[in-house]
Protein backbone atom coordinates (compact mmCIF):
# COMPACT_ATOMS: atom_id res chain seq x y z
CA UNK A 1 0.00 0.00 0.00
CA UNK A 2 1.08 3.48 -1.00
CA UNK A 3 0.79 6.84 1.62
CA UNK A 4 -2.29 8.19 1.50
CA UNK A 5 -3.40 10.94 -0.54
CA UNK A 6 -5.52 12.36 1.97
CA UNK A 7 -5.46 12.71 5.77
CA UNK A 8 -7.29 14.05 8.36
CA UNK A 9 -6.16 15.05 12.00
CA UNK A 10 -8.08 16.57 15.04
CA UNK A 11 -8.14 19.77 12.99
CA UNK A 12 -6.73 20.18 9.75
CA UNK A 13 -7.63 17.77 6.18
CA UNK A 14 -4.50 16.70 4.33
CA UNK A 15 -5.55 16.51 0.77
CA UNK A 16 -3.92 16.51 -2.60
CA UNK A 17 -2.75 20.24 -3.97
CA UNK A 18 -5.38 21.39 -6.69
CA UNK A 19 -5.41 23.90 -8.78
CA UNK A 20 -8.50 25.79 -6.61
CA UNK A 21 -5.44 26.28 -4.06
CA UNK A 22 -3.21 29.05 -6.67
CA UNK A 23 -4.86 32.31 -5.18
CA UNK A 24 -3.85 31.46 -1.58
CA UNK A 25 -0.34 29.90 -3.15
CA UNK A 26 0.20 33.10 -5.00
CA UNK A 27 -0.22 35.63 -2.24
CA UNK A 28 1.14 33.67 0.88
CA UNK A 29 4.42 33.15 -1.22
CA UNK A 30 4.39 36.47 -2.66
CA UNK A 31 4.95 37.52 0.92
CA UNK A 32 9.35 37.58 1.66
CA UNK A 33 8.34 36.56 5.40
CA UNK A 34 7.22 33.20 3.93
CA UNK A 35 9.33 32.54 0.95
CA UNK A 36 12.62 34.25 2.44
CA UNK A 37 12.29 30.80 4.67
CA UNK A 38 12.13 28.19 2.09
CA UNK A 39 15.24 26.97 -0.29
CA UNK A 40 13.59 26.39 -3.49
CA UNK A 41 10.75 29.05 -3.77
CA UNK A 42 11.20 32.34 -5.88
CA UNK A 43 10.58 35.50 -5.40
CA UNK A 44 8.52 37.43 -6.60
CA UNK A 45 6.16 33.91 -7.03
CA UNK A 46 4.16 34.05 -10.44
CA UNK A 47 0.99 31.87 -11.48
CA UNK A 48 3.05 30.18 -13.78
CA UNK A 49 5.09 28.98 -10.87
CA UNK A 50 2.65 27.62 -8.71
CA UNK A 51 1.15 25.64 -11.85
CA UNK A 52 4.48 24.03 -12.84
CA UNK A 53 4.59 23.14 -9.27
CA UNK A 54 0.98 21.89 -9.07
CA UNK A 55 1.17 19.69 -11.94
CA UNK A 56 4.73 18.63 -12.06
CA UNK A 57 6.03 17.93 -8.01
CA UNK A 58 3.31 18.02 -5.95
CA UNK A 59 2.38 14.72 -6.08
CA UNK A 60 -0.56 13.15 -4.42
CA UNK A 61 0.11 10.84 -1.41
CA UNK A 62 3.56 12.67 -1.22
CA UNK A 63 2.50 16.65 -0.94
CA UNK A 64 -0.19 18.18 0.82
CA UNK A 65 -2.35 21.18 0.46
CA UNK A 66 -3.28 22.10 4.54
CA UNK A 67 -6.89 23.22 5.39
CA UNK A 68 -8.36 23.96 8.68
CA UNK A 69 -11.66 24.55 9.05
CA UNK A 70 -12.04 28.15 7.16
CA UNK A 71 -9.99 26.70 4.61
CA UNK A 72 -6.70 26.76 3.12
CA UNK A 73 -3.29 27.07 5.55
CA UNK A 74 -0.39 25.71 3.95
CA UNK A 75 1.38 23.46 2.01
CA UNK A 76 3.89 20.00 3.83
CA UNK A 77 5.16 17.83 1.79
CA UNK A 78 7.38 14.46 2.55
CA UNK A 79 9.38 14.06 -0.75
CA UNK A 80 12.58 11.93 -1.54
CA UNK A 81 12.30 11.50 2.19
CA UNK A 82 12.73 15.12 3.01
CA UNK A 83 10.01 17.10 4.99
CA UNK A 84 9.21 20.59 3.98
CA UNK A 85 6.40 23.13 4.64
CA UNK A 86 5.42 26.40 5.09
CA UNK A 87 2.10 27.90 6.59
CA UNK A 88 0.20 31.41 6.00
CA UNK A 89 1.24 33.51 8.80
CA UNK A 90 -1.59 34.57 9.60
CA UNK A 91 -2.39 30.64 10.97
CA UNK A 92 1.51 30.96 13.11
CA UNK A 93 1.39 29.94 16.50
CA UNK A 94 -1.53 27.57 16.50
CA UNK A 95 0.67 24.16 16.16
CA UNK A 96 -0.90 23.40 12.62
CA UNK A 97 2.84 22.54 11.24
CA UNK A 98 3.35 20.05 14.09
CA UNK A 99 0.13 18.36 13.98
CA UNK A 100 -0.10 18.06 10.07
CA UNK A 101 3.87 16.96 9.93
CA UNK A 102 3.26 13.93 12.28
CA UNK A 103 0.20 13.44 10.39
CA UNK A 104 2.31 12.88 7.23
CA UNK A 105 5.45 11.78 8.61
CA UNK A 106 3.29 8.74 10.31
CA UNK A 107 1.93 7.57 7.21
CA UNK A 108 5.32 7.80 5.05
CA UNK A 109 7.13 6.26 8.23
CA UNK A 110 4.62 3.24 8.39
CA UNK A 111 5.48 2.66 4.40
CA UNK A 112 9.13 3.20 4.45
CA UNK A 113 10.78 3.76 7.96
CA UNK A 114 14.11 5.03 6.61
CA UNK A 115 15.46 8.11 8.01
CA UNK A 116 14.04 11.59 7.14
CA UNK A 117 16.05 14.75 6.74
CA UNK A 118 14.60 18.44 7.11
CA UNK A 119 16.41 21.69 8.44
CA UNK A 120 16.13 25.48 8.76
CA UNK A 121 17.84 28.74 7.92
CA UNK A 122 19.76 30.12 10.88
CA UNK A 123 16.94 31.96 12.67
CA UNK A 124 14.13 30.49 11.82
CA UNK A 125 13.11 29.54 15.30
CA UNK A 126 9.58 28.57 14.74
CA UNK A 127 10.73 25.87 12.39
CA UNK A 128 13.44 24.89 14.77
CA UNK A 129 10.82 24.47 17.35
CA UNK A 130 8.61 22.50 15.18
CA UNK A 131 11.45 20.17 14.05
CA UNK A 132 12.61 19.03 17.34
CA UNK A 133 8.97 18.91 19.11
CA UNK A 134 8.65 16.00 15.76
CA UNK A 135 12.03 14.28 16.79
CA UNK A 136 14.45 15.66 14.39
CA UNK A 137 18.14 16.15 15.72
CA UNK A 138 21.00 18.31 14.34
CA UNK A 139 23.50 16.52 12.29
CA UNK A 140 25.52 19.51 10.82
CA UNK A 141 25.66 22.84 9.51
CA UNK A 142 26.66 24.80 6.57
CA UNK A 143 25.30 27.35 3.76
CA UNK A 144 22.47 26.56 1.81
CA UNK A 145 20.92 28.77 -1.40
CA UNK A 146 17.78 30.46 -0.47
CA UNK A 147 16.31 31.02 -3.83
CA UNK A 148 14.01 33.66 -2.69
CA UNK A 149 16.60 36.03 -1.03
CA UNK A 150 19.17 34.88 -4.13
CA UNK A 151 22.05 33.96 -1.70
CA UNK A 152 23.38 31.74 0.61
CA UNK A 153 22.17 31.53 3.87
CA UNK A 154 23.61 29.59 7.26
CA UNK A 155 21.60 26.38 7.56
CA UNK A 156 21.18 23.79 9.89
CA UNK A 157 20.59 20.11 8.66
CA UNK A 158 19.10 17.80 10.96
CA UNK A 159 17.22 13.81 10.56
CA UNK A 160 14.49 12.31 12.13
CA UNK A 161 14.71 8.00 12.81
CA UNK A 162 11.15 5.99 13.16
CA UNK A 163 12.10 5.44 16.71
CA UNK A 164 12.42 8.69 16.92
CA UNK A 165 9.62 9.55 15.60
CA UNK A 166 7.52 7.56 17.42
CA UNK A 167 9.41 8.36 20.94
CA UNK A 168 8.56 12.07 20.57
CA UNK A 169 4.64 11.64 19.70
CA UNK A 170 2.63 12.97 22.55
CA UNK A 171 1.74 11.31 25.60
CA UNK A 172 -1.84 11.95 26.33
CA UNK A 173 -2.15 10.42 29.78
CA UNK A 174 -0.07 7.82 32.64
CA UNK A 175 -1.74 5.32 34.90
CA UNK A 176 0.61 3.27 36.97
CA UNK A 177 1.49 0.83 34.36
CA UNK A 178 0.39 1.95 30.86
CA UNK A 179 0.76 5.08 28.91
CA UNK A 180 -1.89 5.91 26.32
CA UNK A 181 -1.82 8.30 23.20
CA UNK A 182 -3.09 9.17 19.66
CA UNK A 183 -2.86 6.75 17.02
CA UNK A 184 -0.72 7.04 14.22
CA UNK A 185 -0.28 5.32 11.13
CA UNK A 186 3.18 3.99 12.84
CA UNK A 187 1.03 1.80 15.13
CA UNK A 188 -0.79 0.32 12.06
CA UNK A 189 1.19 -2.97 11.98
CA UNK A 190 0.62 -3.78 15.72
CA UNK A 191 -2.81 -2.62 15.68
CA UNK A 192 -3.68 -4.99 12.50
CA UNK A 193 -2.06 -8.00 14.50
CA UNK A 194 -4.25 -7.32 17.25
CA UNK A 195 -7.44 -7.01 15.17
CA UNK A 196 -6.30 -10.02 13.16
CA UNK A 197 -7.15 -11.99 16.51
CA UNK A 198 -10.66 -13.41 16.88
CA UNK A 199 -11.14 -13.80 20.27
CA UNK A 200 -10.38 -9.79 20.28
CA UNK A 201 -12.64 -8.79 16.78
CA UNK A 202 -15.64 -10.83 17.97
CA UNK A 203 -16.07 -8.70 20.96
CA UNK A 204 -16.11 -5.42 19.12
CA UNK A 205 -18.93 -3.39 17.68
CA UNK A 206 -17.59 -2.48 14.29
CA UNK A 207 -14.43 -4.28 13.23
CA UNK A 208 -15.17 -6.73 10.25
CA UNK A 209 -13.96 -10.04 10.36
CA UNK A 210 -12.09 -11.48 8.39
CA UNK A 211 -9.63 -8.61 9.14
CA UNK A 212 -9.08 -5.71 6.42
CA UNK A 213 -6.00 -3.75 6.41
CA UNK A 214 -7.62 -0.90 5.04
CA UNK A 215 -10.31 -0.68 7.45
CA UNK A 216 -7.57 -0.87 10.48
CA UNK A 217 -5.66 1.80 8.86
CA UNK A 218 -8.82 3.94 8.96
CA UNK A 219 -8.33 3.53 13.14
CA UNK A 220 -4.18 4.01 12.78
CA UNK A 221 -4.84 7.76 13.15
CA UNK A 222 -5.77 10.29 15.77
CA UNK A 223 -9.74 10.86 16.37
CA UNK A 224 -10.92 14.29 15.18
CA UNK A 225 -14.71 13.47 16.37
CA UNK A 226 -16.30 14.15 19.51
CA UNK A 227 -14.14 12.71 22.69
CA UNK A 228 -11.05 10.85 22.03
CA UNK A 229 -9.57 7.54 20.96
CA UNK A 230 -5.89 6.13 22.45
CA UNK A 231 -4.06 3.35 21.97
CA UNK A 232 -2.41 1.72 25.45
CA UNK A 233 1.14 0.92 25.57
CA UNK A 234 2.94 -1.39 27.81
CA UNK A 235 6.81 -0.66 27.92
CA UNK A 236 6.22 1.24 24.35
CA UNK A 237 3.91 -1.88 23.36
CA UNK A 238 0.56 -1.25 21.74
CA UNK A 239 -1.12 -4.05 23.76
CA UNK A 240 -4.92 -2.19 22.71
CA UNK A 241 -6.59 0.68 22.96
CA UNK A 242 -9.60 2.50 24.86
CA UNK A 243 -11.76 5.68 24.18
CA UNK A 244 -14.98 7.41 25.20
CA UNK A 245 -16.23 8.91 21.64
CA UNK A 246 -19.61 10.68 21.72
CA UNK A 247 -20.13 9.76 25.38
CA UNK A 248 -19.57 6.14 24.54
CA UNK A 249 -16.40 3.80 26.50
CA UNK A 250 -15.23 1.22 24.07
CA UNK A 251 -12.24 -0.84 24.91
CA UNK A 252 -9.97 -3.73 23.40
CA UNK A 253 -6.70 -5.85 24.78
CA UNK A 254 -4.71 -8.04 23.62
CA UNK A 255 -5.84 -11.79 25.01
CA UNK A 256 -1.85 -12.16 26.24
CA UNK A 257 -2.59 -9.10 28.36
CA UNK A 258 -5.71 -10.34 29.77
CA UNK A 259 -6.56 -11.37 33.95
CA UNK A 260 -3.86 -8.51 34.40
CA UNK A 261 -5.82 -5.93 35.28
CA UNK A 262 -4.91 -3.49 31.86
CA UNK A 263 -8.37 -3.53 31.08
CA UNK A 264 -9.16 -2.03 34.71
CA UNK A 265 -6.66 0.14 34.35
CA UNK A 266 -6.84 2.11 31.37
CA UNK A 267 -10.74 2.41 31.69
CA UNK A 268 -10.46 4.57 34.97
CA UNK A 269 -8.12 6.70 33.08
CA UNK A 270 -10.24 7.08 30.53
CA UNK A 271 -13.43 7.47 32.53
CA UNK A 272 -11.43 10.38 34.99
CA UNK A 273 -10.52 12.25 31.87
CA UNK A 274 -14.27 11.91 30.47
CA UNK A 275 -15.34 13.31 33.77
CA UNK A 276 -12.93 15.79 34.74
CA UNK A 277 -12.03 17.18 31.77
CA UNK A 278 -14.68 16.76 29.00
CA UNK A 279 -17.17 16.86 31.90
CA UNK A 280 -19.51 14.57 30.52
CA UNK A 281 -22.12 14.09 33.34
CA UNK A 282 -22.51 10.42 31.87
CA UNK A 283 -20.96 7.66 29.59
CA UNK A 284 -22.37 4.67 27.88
CA UNK A 285 -20.43 1.73 26.95
CA UNK A 286 -22.14 -1.64 25.29
CA UNK A 287 -21.38 -5.49 25.63
CA UNK A 288 -21.83 -8.69 24.22
CA UNK A 289 -24.26 -10.87 26.40
CA UNK A 290 -21.50 -13.63 26.22
CA UNK A 291 -18.60 -11.00 27.21
CA UNK A 292 -18.75 -11.87 31.09
CA UNK A 293 -14.75 -10.21 31.32
CA UNK A 294 -16.10 -7.09 30.31
CA UNK A 295 -19.25 -7.27 32.04
CA UNK A 296 -17.38 -8.03 35.25
CA UNK A 297 -15.31 -5.07 34.56
CA UNK A 298 -17.76 -2.65 33.92
CA UNK A 299 -19.69 -3.31 36.70
CA UNK A 300 -16.76 -3.26 38.93
CA UNK A 301 -16.17 0.74 37.31
CA UNK A 302 -19.75 1.41 38.26
CA UNK A 303 -21.76 0.62 34.99
CA UNK A 304 -25.27 -0.42 35.33
CA UNK A 305 -27.02 -2.06 32.83
CA UNK A 306 -30.21 0.10 31.16
CA UNK A 307 -30.95 -2.17 28.65
CA UNK A 308 -31.15 -5.59 26.63
CA UNK A 309 -30.12 -4.90 23.54
CA UNK A 310 -30.22 -7.69 20.14
CA UNK A 311 -27.80 -5.71 17.69
CA UNK A 312 -26.14 -7.19 14.48
CA UNK A 313 -22.56 -8.12 15.15
CA UNK A 314 -20.27 -6.90 11.97
CA UNK A 315 -17.87 -9.34 12.94
CA UNK A 316 -20.29 -12.34 13.89
CA UNK A 317 -22.81 -11.49 11.18
CA UNK A 318 -25.66 -12.39 13.22
CA UNK A 319 -27.77 -10.27 15.92
CA UNK A 320 -26.11 -10.89 18.78
CA UNK A 321 -27.56 -10.20 22.40
CA UNK A 322 -26.05 -7.63 24.31
CA UNK A 323 -26.40 -5.00 26.82
CA UNK A 324 -26.20 -1.18 27.17
CA UNK A 325 -24.86 0.07 30.49
CA UNK A 326 -24.47 3.59 31.64
CA UNK A 327 -22.22 5.00 34.47
CA UNK A 328 -22.90 8.48 36.03
CA UNK A 329 -21.12 11.50 36.54
CA UNK A 330 -22.40 11.68 40.54
CA UNK A 331 -21.61 8.10 41.31
CA UNK A 332 -18.09 7.95 39.40
CA UNK A 333 -16.36 8.78 42.83
CA UNK A 334 -18.00 6.02 44.77
CA UNK A 335 -16.99 3.33 41.79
Amino acid sequence: MTPRAELKTARLTLRPVAPKDEGAVVAALNDIAVSGWLAVVPYPYAPADFQQFQTEYALPGQTYAVNDAQGFVGILGVEDRTLGYWFAPHRHGQGYATEAARAALAEHLAHDPKDIESGYFEGNARSANVLRKLGFVETGRGLKHCRAMAMDRPHVDMVLTCDAFIAALPIAARSARLTYRAMHATDLEALHKLVSKWEVVRQLGSFPWPSERAFTQLRAQPYGGDGFAWGIFLDGALIGTVAVTKGELGYMLDPGCHRRGFGYEACQTALTRAFSQLLLTEVTAGVWADNDASLGLLAKLGFKVSRDTLDHSIARGVKTAGFDLCLRRADWPDA
